[in-house]
């Protein structure tokens, strides 16, 4: 896992703007302290930080093709390393899947992209043709942040990266839908103006002529005559996590004591290898239950998880006294502004984790793709984008800003599944839609808040449920199977029966577990701190007020200062105006 950074301009030669090269590669070094280098072609200088996982000795980049038409810098790891090895049938010089991947595009191009299995995001300059490619995995697991304007073209792992010669300038629309429907938001819009991302599933061309992308790959349901079997699924799983454990370093488990953390670990055991588990705890924990998606304690969960699959349990307690300087910690390292609560705990998480190990199996995507929120059954939270929004709370914005942002967004989110051929016409149909939206958009967001907290502590976090092959067994399955009975997740779970204690297999879906007890220091800072001018402009602080004196907020309430808080201290950390 690395971290990758670029410029390209056809009006002058790269060794002209090279030395732009050394800010933009030292903001991303907490990505890769392992290694770092660069290399400039005719019009394109390229910038890489290295976190080795395999092949230390023979992995650096940027790496050029033997005949030096192709320069790559890559972050990702192909889970089909070997496969595509066999197919390419060509001498190697290293282990490094940056060489499988740089073989691969020699040989096919962009018909190369669905052939990958894993998560990648990556630069191709051909300096035969004076072209570069970018592209991004399915999913979007690992990032790509782009700048294009007039005769520049600049590309960076994070969006921070881009912006270390220029006033950062705030994107109002972005950091509006950040505040009003932050589940969704970060995906298509940074909220640095100017900064884009590209789309999971995205590849992107750049010449003389300018910039295009398109998509090779979207998620979409597929209705099919061919039943999924909890066998198929079960068997496709041990696979991708198989294929997952290939490294030379240490490697652990984010433990949740749910159907899907511990479902990774039971496969990873069956491949022969013990992680170790990390597990988030909170004070007084067990005790909250006023929660839309924490619905009890991960802990004892955990615990049975572990004792059972033979882990190395290691919980990580997050204390209350040093939230305030967590949240300002949060805000700087978030280049997409913090959306949840539970982002506190993936940097505990990312942090501990680190001291032992250099990558860990997460379970995002499980969830997403296989109906494993509960409300995807309630009829009222899918009759609309903006039924989710009311679930996690909406900050009100200055009505002369934007009039009605939540109708704004709930109709552009509707557009957006509309164009997969999804509809609210019907209650399978509204299932459905929601389910493409949350894969459009929510997963994205995730996967983001996952690779942007693990990175920052130079860890690894892979993904076995994003593997092509689960990947096409999700997409066949319709709601009234994934979600039978009134189950979220019923196939799966039904995959795992005797794979993972009983007790978790039937364990209702219970998201990160956040600090439930953070209202008073939230409404603390808030009172005490100056605001960001920005934070004046978007945000209806009068409409506000009653929720920084209140006794007791609900979660969605207390969720709003939370973002307002994000905001204030990324505009401080990152000096936008």
């Amino acid at each position: 896992m690395c971290g990758i950074a670029g410029i390209v301009r056809f009006d002058q030669p790269a060794s002209a703007f090279a030395q732009r090269l050394a800010p933009m590669r030292a903001r991303l070094r907490h990505r890769g302290p392992d290694g770092e280098g660069e290399l400039v072609t005719s019009h394109a200088a390229l910038a890489h930080t290295r976190l080795s996982m395999l092949d230390a000795a023979g992995g650096a980049q940027p790496m050029q093709s033997a005949d030096g038409r192709y320069t790559l810098v890559y972050n990702g790891e192909l889970y089909n390393d070997a496969q595509l090895r066999q197919r390419l049938a060509q001498p190697f010089r290293t282990r490094s899947d940056a060489e499988t991947l740089l073989a691969a595009w020699s040989a096919w191009g962009e018909e190369s992209l669905l052939a990958l299995d894993g998560m990648f995001a990556f630069f191709i300059w051909d300096e035969q043709q004076r072209v570069g490619f970018a592209a991004r995995d399915r999913l979007g697991v690992k990032p790509f942040a782009y700048l294009h304007e007039r005769e520049e073209f600049r590309f960076a792992s994070e969006a921070r990266a881009l912006l270390t010669d220029r006033t950062a300038h705030a994107d109002d629309e972005a950091i509006i839908e950040n505040l009003v429907a932050p589940a969704f938001s970060g995906v298509s819009r940074s909220p640095f103006r100017d900064v884009r991302y590209l789309a999971p599933g995205a590849v992107l061309r750049i010449d003389a002529r300018g910039v295009r992308t398109r998509r090779y790959w979207r998620w979409r349901v597929q209705e099919s005559a061919a039943t999924v079997t909890p066998e198929e699924i079960r068997e496709t799983l041990q696979k991708s996590v198989h294929d997952s454990l290939h490294a030379d370093v240490p490697l652990g488990l984010f433990l949740s004591g749910g159907v899907d953390s511990t479902a990774l670990g039971a496969a990873a055991r069956d491949s022969g290898t013990a992680l170790d588990a990390f597990t988030v705890t909170y004070e007084d924990q067990a005790s909250w239950h006023d929660s839309v998606l924490v619905l009890d304690d991960d802990t004892p969960h955990a615990r049975v998880a572990a004792t059972a699959l033979g882990l190395r349990f290691h919980e990580v307690p997050v204390a209350r006294a040093a939230l305030a300087e967590e949240l300002v910690a949060l805000a700087k390292a978030n280049d997409a502004l913090p959306a949840w609560e539970q982002e506190l705990s993936q940097r505990a998480l990312s942090r501990a984790a680190s001291r032992l190990v250099k990558g860990v199996l997460v379970g995002d995507a499980a969830d997403e793709t296989h109906y494993g929120y509960h409300f995807l059954l309630d009829e009222l939270a899918t009759s609309r984008p903006a039924a989710i929004f009311a679930r996690l709370g909406s900050v009100p914005i200055v009505r002369t800003i934007d009039r009605d942002p939540v109708a704004r967004l709930d109709e552009e989110y509707r557009t957006l599944v509309a164009e997969s051929g999804c509809t609210f016409d019907t209650q399978e149909a509204r299932t459905l839609a929601t389910t493409q939206l949350i894969v459009e958009r929510w997963l994205p967001r995730l996967l983001h808040n996952g690779d942007i907290h693990t990175m920052q502590f130079g860890l690894e976090a892979r993904v076995p449920f994003a593997s092509n092959a689960l990947l096409a067994l999700a997409g066949r399955v319709p709601p009234r199977i994934g979600l039978r009975g009134g189950v979220e997740k019923a196939l799966l779970r039904e995959s795992l029966r005797g794979l993972i204690p009983e007790s978790i297999r039937t364990r209702r879906k219970s998201a990160l577990p956040k600090d439930q007890g953070a209202q008073a220091i939230y409404q603390r800072e808030l009172l005490r701190l100056e605001l960001h001018p920005l934070v004046h402009r978007l945000v209806d602080l009068a409409a506000m007020k009653p929720l920084l004196h209140a006794t007791t907020l609900r979660e969605s309430e207390r969720a709003q200062l939370f973002r307002v808080l994000s905001l204030h201290h990324w505009a401080i950390a990152n000096e936008v105006v």
